[in-house]
């Protein structure tokens, strides 16, 4: 894994705090600007000058913590969302598309914050003002009864202060107008609530568009920022301005069609980002991608990143050589059977479908598409000879 200091990186980056940190085999860099945005111009942001908002598939919570604290940022916004068509579910942003979730729910994960995540609901406080809170939290309730409001001093969540409306009172949760607000006298539940992806509405009963926010209401939080000091989520209203985690990888995809041998030479033609006054210490080439069953995750990450190339095989570094199938990074292809040992004088280089489960396909070398370079370290480049 390596390790860069925000200083050394601040040299090259003057706009950037950055730590490179390792997923999949992938070396990925994680950035975290200086400037605050809300989450959807953050994640703009990231897409435009990175790869996407940072999530825990793609960094380590750990060292992003320990790094965030060294550089005394609190709060900063990941790719977590609550999910618009169900309300309690939480999930990571889809960055194989760019757009929307995608994966499992993430609701119950241990990396919430006590109490979160949670729908938001309105209650009365003591200046009769109306405020939208975790709906987990706990406090008196309105019950609207045969159109009479009754208020009950328990100590309950929303969600049972409404079956307790509906058990105890044979009514709902009050339903609020212009006519009955002076009624509300002291801090309790009402029978307003909002959920991920829609408008704030009234559980049962008559419908009203009366309301009475107090300055600054309501909150809409559906996005996810992580607290380092606790390694925690919290959710957060997505207009808040906060500091944010972008993150990139090694891998470039390249949207030209060239030839195999074009791609290499364009992998291998690639200037390398010096970082300030140190010495460049790596180069590109063709990727290398090693597809035995345990490096499966690998062949999953680089899937995703190929989503967006036009065509719908790229160019791997893969050539049919001496009679083995080589990698440009100087390896043999190690899982037999994935490629013919034969294959016909034209069919001599490898690609990776983006779609198809077999992934890997032999192909004539003088077809044009996409392709993917590779940015290799130190000593790590591809060893002469080979390709």
């Amino acid at each position: 894994m390596r390790i860069k200091t925000s200083s050394e990186l601040m040299l090259f980056f003057p706009f950037f705090a950055a730590l490179c940190l390792e997923a999949f085999n992938v070396e990925t860099t994680v950035y975290c600007p200086y400037q605050k945005m809300n989450w959807t111009e953050a994640r703009l942001y990231c897409q435009k000058n990175h790869i996407d908002l940072a999530n825990w598939n793609t960094v380590d919570e750990f060292m992003l913590a320990d790094f965030l604290l060294h550089i005394e940022v609190q709060q900063a916004w990941i790719g977590l969302l609550r999910d618009p068509g169900n309300a309690s579910a939480w999930r990571w942003i889809n960055v194989k598309s760019g757009k929307g979730i995608s994966g499992g729910d993430l609701s119950q994960s241990s990396y919430w914050a006590d109490g979160e995540p949670s729908s938001h609901c309105a209650a009365v406080k003591e200046n009769s003002k109306w405020y939208s809170l975790s709906c987990s939290d706990g406090h008196g309730l309105y019950c609207l009864e045969n159109g009479k409001i009754n208020y009950y001093s328990k100590n309950l969540t929303w969600y049972s202060a409404s079956q307790y409306c509906k058990t105890e009172s044979k009514g709902d949760l009050a339903t609020i107008t212009m006519r009955n607000t002076n009624e509300l006298m002291r801090p309790g539940w009402i029978g307003l609530h909002r959920e991920a992806g829609e408008t704030w509405r009234w559980i049962g009963g008559p419908t009203t568009d009366y309301r009475n926010w107090a300055d600054g209401e309501p909150l809409t939080a559906d996005c996810g920022f992580f607290n380092p000091g606790k390694i925690k989520w919290h959710s957060g209203a997505c207009s808040d301005e906060l500091r944010f985690v972008c993150y990139d990888d090694d891998m470039v995809v390249v949207k030209e069609n060239r030839t195999w041998e074009n791609a290499l030479k364009h992998c291998r033609a690639m200037e390398p980002l010096c970082e300030g006054s140190s010495p460049c210490n790596h180069t590109y080439d063709l990727l290398s991608l090693n597809v035995m069953p345990e490096h499966q995750l690998n062949v999953n990450y680089v899937l995703d990143r190929i989503y967006g190339a036009t065509t719908e095989e790229v160019w791997m570094g893969l050539r049919f050589l001496g009679g083995e199938w080589w990698w440009t990074d100087g390896t043999q292809l190690e899982d037999e059977g994935t490629l013919p040992d034969c294959p016909s004088r034209w069919e001599q280089c490898g690609t990776l479908s983006k779609n198809n489960k077999r992934n890997l396909f032999t192909r004539d070398c003088s077809e044009r598409r996409n392709f993917v370079c590779y940015k290799l370290q130190g000593g790590d480049q591809a060893k002469p000879g080979q390709v």
